[in-house]
């Protein structure tokens, strides 16, 4: 029988100023996963005394870092961080999305990352434990780098069955694929190549909320996954599972990732002349595909949390160290 909380104490998850719509999918994921079994989930603005309090990675700016150690200074508490974006501890240097700290790109300007590395830095006295929701970002090496911080998986949500439909019930699709990423150079040009085949595409070109989001996706039939860039390794575990959710399948292209969520999309090689002609015909069996892809995800799901159980351990002592009630 499957462990279930009993007697918990309450989860808070303190999102200061983070722009709900650039963490929508991260916190539906947080939440669902820990009512799942049977904990008490709030979210807001500000910290709860009363709460074990989590919070999502991306303190770029100074203030954010001073916030959370006033709190934890002057409750005597501590927070667990969520990981967001694909820190790694290699070659005796830190990687920030797979290139050295200081690298160049057109998705986040140096400055910004060189900020959020430095504070949360300075932030390490008051966390309890890092977690990462499903196993993305991987964190490699990261207790070599931060010894005595414990890294721990959040496991997959069940997302229970999504009907799988045409887009207004009447059966007329508007669109083949749906790209709503960030706009960056390379996901332009392999738009602009799958537009130049015939291939219609919906991309609002910037953030949207997340209900905007998902009534997008269910304007098109496959919704599609781009690398912010050549060699880049990995997929966007929370594009996939936002798709899934609206009855809709994700191809991803140019990836080459074995996480487990690759087993619950497809990826294509843009090396191989015939990868457009792939796409076409995942778009013409969309509704097969999606079903495909979330038994995948059902079988992924169960799987991953046989090898990474839910860490109710953390909570358990967590409260106690905190002195939250259950």
């Amino acid at each position: 029988m499957k462990r279930q909380a009993k007697r918990s104490a309450p989860i808070h998850l303190w999102i200061y100023n983070h722009p709900f719509t650039g963490i929508s999918d991260q916190v539906i994921f947080f939440v669902t996963a820990l009512q799942q079994k049977g904990y008490t989930v709030s979210v807001g603005r500000q910290p709860r005394h009363s709460s074990l309090n989590v919070v999502i990675e991306g303190f770029s700016l100074r203030n954010n870092r001073d916030v959370l150690m006033e709190f934890c200074q002057s409750t005597r508490k501590r927070v667990a961080m969520i990981m967001t974006e694909h820190w790694d501890f290699q070659y005796g240097q830190i990687y920030f999305h797979g290139a050295p700290l200081g690298s160049e790109n057109d998705y986040m300007h140096p400055d910004t990352i060189f900020a959020r590395i430095k504070h949360l830095l300075e932030c390490l006295p008051y966390l309890r434990c890092f977690f990462v929701l499903g196993d993305l970002p991987e964190l490699r090496n990261m207790s070599n780098m931060l010894p005595g911080l414990d890294v721990r998986s959040i496991p997959f949500p069940n997302l229970g069955s999504v009907p799988c439909q045409d887009i207004d019930g009447s059966g007329d699709t508007v669109h083949d694929l749906v790209f709503t990423g960030a706009v960056t150079e390379h996901r332009v040009k392999l738009l602009s190549l799958l537009e130049a085949e015939g291939l219609s595409i919906v991309c609002p070109q910037r953030f949207v909320s997340r209900n905007r989001r998902n009534a997008i996706n269910r304007l098109g039939k496959v919704i599609v996954n781009i690398p912010q860039r050549e060699g880049w390794q990995w997929l966007s575990l929370m594009r996939i599972i936002a798709g899934l959710q609206t009855g809709r399948a994700t191809i991803s292209l140019g990836t080459h990732d074995a996480s487990h969520i690759a087993s619950c999309c497809t990826q294509l090689d843009i090396r191989d002349h015939e990868w457009v002609s792939k796409v076409k015909q995942c778009v013409d069996d969309w509704k097969s595909l999606y079903m495909r892809d979330l038994i995948c995800y059902a079988a992924m799901m169960q799987k991953f949390e046989r090898e990474k159980p839910f860490p109710h351990d953390v909570f358990e002592y967590w409260s106690t160290t905190d002195r939250v009630c259950c």
